[in-house]
């Protein structure tokens, strides 16, 4: 399988004017290439600006389809000024669109982590398959014709 994997820095910004922001990271099957592109993103932190509204909530929420197309909307974050201003969190999201919003506050609220894009030659990957079957099949039929007793002669 041959392929190629890029990591980049990926951040977003919520606040009063800007609540709401989409991630588009779908899968992308190009067959005049014969890739196929995946898309994760890994959420590691969320930061507070310092010039949050003192004692305001703030919450961040993420809406997402799960197995089967099931909407999900979660909080991700619930922070406020005056507390911690850096949240550690932990959300991964592979291949589906993500929409970010501040439910509650006005922020700024900031997140950041990795953007992930891996690209695969789907051309090579079915080749692979497709010798390694053929092996396998050349393989069985050496062993039944070994495993065939030795022939006996007739008796005149």
């Amino acid at each position: 399988m041959r392929g190629m994997e890029k990591t980049y820095f990926w951040g977003l910004t919520l606040d009063g004017s800007t609540k709401e922001k989409t991630w588009e990271g779908q899968c992308v099957l190009n067959n005049l290439e014969a890739t196929t592109t995946t898309h994760t993103l890994s959420i590691r932190q969320v930061v507070l600006g310092p010039e949050a509204k003192e004692g305001e909530v703030n919450v961040v929420e993420l809406e997402v389809k799960g197995y089967k197309d099931q909407k999900h909307k979660i909080p991700v974050c619930v922070t406020k000024a005056g507390g911690s201003y850096v949240t550690g969190v932990d959300v991964l999201i592979e291949d589906t669109p993500a929409i970010f919003r501040l439910t509650q506050g006005s922020g700024p609220i900031h997140l950041s982590g990795t953007h992930q894009v891996e690209t695969t030659i789907i051309e090579d990957d079915m080749d692979d398959s497709l010798a390694e079957e053929e092996g396998e099949e050349e393989d069985e039929v050496e062993e039944e014709v070994e495993e065939l007793p030795p022939k006996k002669k007739a008796k005149k």
